[in-house]
């Protein structure tokens, strides 16, 4: 579903729009089927128009729809995913044995990129990782293995490790079992903002069981 628009700023838009063309509410009116009180109320931001309503305005103002809502979309306060309600891009399902369940996309721009990976042991090859940022992984169940850079790392249930993305690794199933993990990842290049560079990379923990 996409983002609602700022109605404040569409009513002033539209508003502008008018004003520009020299045109009066009520023959605004006249060149379509609204009442005044219904273009007051959309211009004062407190009516939602529809599309086909947009459409038409846009057509008796005699500019396109774009000129009215670009820029306008709200992004969302809350994204909810229910169980198993995230969306597995196609044609990447078990690439190296790992299926990408994407959460919150309806958030766009969004800073932070949440998935859930469904670690099986059928997959033929590893997947490799790397991205600049940070990246945080939380077991949720079964056992898997990091290899981050030289190190190797066993992880279970409720095990976690928060690490910097920039280095090549890799998670598979550790056990005989599938797993499954939350991996949450920050990109910085996703809102523009770098992070800030250590002076030297903090070194991983030794191969070990948390």
């Amino acid at each position: 579903m996409p983002p609602p628009l700022n109605l404040t700023d569409l009513g002033r838009r539209i508003r502008a729009a008018r004003t520009a063309r020299r045109l009066t509410l009520e023959e605004v009116v006249s060149r379509t089927d609204f009442t005044v009180s219904w273009l007051s109320k959309v211009e004062n931001g407190l009516l939602a128009p529809s599309l086909e309503g947009l459409v038409r305005l846009a057509e008796a103002l005699e500019c396109s729809v774009e000129h009215l809502v670009a820029g306008l979309s709200v992004p969302p306060r809350v994204v909810i995913d229910r169980r198993n309600g995230g969306r597995t891009p196609p044609g990447r399902d078990g690439r190296g044995g790992v299926v990408i369940e994407r959460l919150a996309e309806a958030w766009r721009e969004r800073a932070m990129e949440p998935t859930i990976l469904h670690v099986s042991v059928n997959g033929q090859r590893k997947a490799v990782d790397h991205h600049d940022g940070e990246r945080f992984l939380h077991i949720l169940d079964g056992e898997v293995t990091v290899a981050y850079g030289d190190e190797t790392i066993q992880l279970g249930p409720g095990d976690s490790i928060y690490l910097d993305a920039s280095l090549p690794h890799t998670v598979a199933p550790a056990g005989r079992t599938s797993a499954r993990v939350l991996s949450v990842s920050f990109q910085p290049s996703r809102n523009g903002h770098a992070l800030p560079r250590a002076a030297a990379r903090p070194a991983a923990p030794r191969s070990r069981r948390s």
